[in-house]
C-alpha cells in the first residue's frame, strides 16, 4: 500500500484512467445479458443467431487486437485509447437503436474491435508509467476493475431496463463512455515521443518458453471460465432447482472473489517466482472445479464458485507484469504488442470455452464434462510447468530484440 502513496501525479492519473476504461469496457460487455430476453421476444432470432451475436465480440477482438497493439507502440497510448473509447460509445448507441439482429451483431462486433484497442493499450500504459517493482500491484488493480465491470454490468442493465425501457441502459452507458472520452482527451498526457526501438519481433517473442507458458496458462484459465457460462446454469437448475436470480448471485460470487484476489496475487508476483504462482493458481482451479459437481446446496455451490473465481484471479494476475518484465529485458518498450498477444490468448479462450462446453455436454453429462475439464486443466498445467522447467526458462536477449532460450 505504501507504493500507492508514493505514486507520481502522472502515475495516479494514468492508473485511474486505466481503471475507468477497463471498467467501462467490461460493464458494456455484460450490460447486454439481462436485455437478451427482450431481443429474443421481439426479434425472435434462432439459437444460431444468438450464438453469432455473442461470439462476434471475441471474433472481432481476435481480428483487431494484432493491429492496435503495435499501433499504440508507434503512435502512443492516448491516441489509441481515444479511438477505442469512440468505438465503445458508437457500439453502445448502435445497441440502443438496433431493431434487427444484423444491427445487434454489428454493434457487438464494433464493441469487440473497440475492446481490442482499449485493453492492450491500457495495460501498456501502466507498463509505461510504472517500474517493474510496482507493476504487479497496479496490474492486479486493473484486473479488479475488469471484474467489477463484469459484476455490475448485468445488474445495472437489468435495473435500468425495468425502470424504463431497453434503450435506457445503453444510452446511460454511452453517456458515461463519452464523459470518460472527454476526460482522457483533456487530462491524460502523452507519455512521450515513440521511438523506432519500440518494436517486437513477434516470431521470436512467441518462441520464448516463458511466453509459451504464459499463453498456455491464460488459455486454460479463460477456457475454463468461459466454458462454465453456458453450461453451469443448466446444471445448477437441473440439480439444485436454482432460480435465475440465484444463478446470477453465484456468478457474482465468482467474479467478486476474482476481483478481490487479483491485486493480492499481483503483489505477490513482485516477491515470489511468478511462474510458480501461475502454476499454483491453475492447480487450484483444477482442484476446485469438481466442487461444483459435488455441491448439494446453493451455499456449497456459492463457495465452490468463489474458490474457482479466486483461483482464476490468482492465475491470471501475475501474467501481466511478467509479460512486461520480458519486454523490459529486451529493451524494446513494445508493451502494446505484448499485451495485444495477451488479449489474443484471452479472445481465443472466449471462443474456445463455449465451443468446448457445447461439445463436451453433447457427449457427456454436464457433471462428467466438468470433471473432464478439471482433469484436462490439471494435466496440461503440469505439462506446461514441466516444459518450462526443462527449458531452464527463456531469457530475452537485448540484441536485435530476438528471443532465445538458455
Amino acid at each position: 500500500m505504501a507504493r500507492f502513496t508514493q505514486m507520481t501525479k502522472p502515475q495516479r492519473t494514468g492508473l485511474w484512467f486505466v481503471i475507468l476504461i477497463l471498467f467501462i469496457d467490461t460493464l458494456l460487455y455484460s450490460l447486454l445479458i439481462p436485455i437478451v430476453p427482450y431481443f429474443s421476444a421481439t426479434l425472435q432470432p434462432s439459437a444460431t443467431m444468438m450464438g453469432v451475436l455473442f461470439s462476434s465480440y471475441a471474433v472481432a477482438m481476435l481480428f483487431a487486437t494484432p493491429i492496435f497493439g503495435p499501433v499504440s507502440d508507434r503512435l502512443g497510448r492516448r491516441t489509441v485509447l481515444l479511438i477505442g473509447l469512440i468505438g465503445l460509445a458508437a457500439s453502445t448507441l448502435l445497441f440502443a437503436f438496433a431493431e434487427t439482429m444484423a444491427l445487434l451483431i454489428t454493434a457487438r462486433f464494433v464493441q469487440g474491435i473497440a475492446a481490442a484497442a482499449t485493453w492492450p493499450t491500457a495495460l501498456a500504459l501502466l507498463a509505461d508509467l510504472f517500474p517493474p517493482q510496482m507493476r504487479g500491484a497496479v496490474m492486479g488493480t486493473a484486473l479488479t476493475a475488469i471484474s467489477t465491470g463484469t459484476l455490475l454490468g448485468a445488474p445495472i442493465g437489468g435495473w435500468l431496463f425495468e425502470i424504463s425501457d431497453h434503450r435506457t441502459p445503453f444510452l446511460a452507458a454511452a453517456a458515461f463512455t463519452v464523459v470518460n472520452l472527454v476526460l482522457v482527451y483533456l487530462f491524460l498526457k502523452e507519455e512521450g515521443t515513440r521511438t523506432a526501438s519500440e518494436k517486437l519481433e513477434i516470431g521470436g517473442f512467441l518462441r520464448n518458453p516463458q511466453v509459451v507458458f504464459i499463453a498456455g496458462i491464460v488459455l486454460l484459465a479463460e477456457i475454463s471460465l468461459c466454458l462454465l457460462e453456458p453450461t453451469l446454469p443448466v446444471f445448477l437448475t437441473e440439480k439444485l432447482g436454482s432460480t435465475p436470480t440465484a444463478i446470477g448471485l453465484l456468478f457474482a460470487a465468482m467474479t467478486l472473489a476474482y476481483g478481490l484476489i487479483a491485486p493480492v496475487a499481483g503483489s505477490l508476483s513482485n516477491r515470489w517466482n511468478p511462474y510458480t504462482l501461475m502454476f499454483v493458481g491453475i492447480i487450484m482451479l483444477a482442484v476446485f472445479l469438481p466442487f461444483l459437481v459435488w455441491a448439494d446446496s446453493l451455499w456449497q455451490a456459492g463457495i465452490a464458485m468463489a474458490l474457482i473465481g479466486a483461483s482464476i484471479g490468482f492465475t491470471l494476475s501475475p501474467t501481466l507484469p511478467t509479460l512486461g518484465g520480458i519486454i523490459d529485458r529486451g529493451g524494446s518498450g513494445a508493451y502494446g504488442t505484448a499485451y495485444s498477444l495477451f488479449n489474443m490468448f484471452h479472445g481465443i479462450g472466449m471462443v474456445a470455452g463455449p465451443l468446448a462446453g457445447g461439445i463436451l455436454t453433447d457427449l457427456l453429462p454436464i457433471s462428467s464434462a466438468i470433471l473432464a475439464v478439471a482433469a484436462t486443466v490439471l494435466g496440461f498445467g503440469i505439462l506446461l510447468f514441466m516444459q518450462l522447467k526443462a527449458s531452464k526458462t527463456g531469457r530475452y536477449s537485448t540484441q536485435k530484440g530476438n528471443m532465445h532460450s538458455s
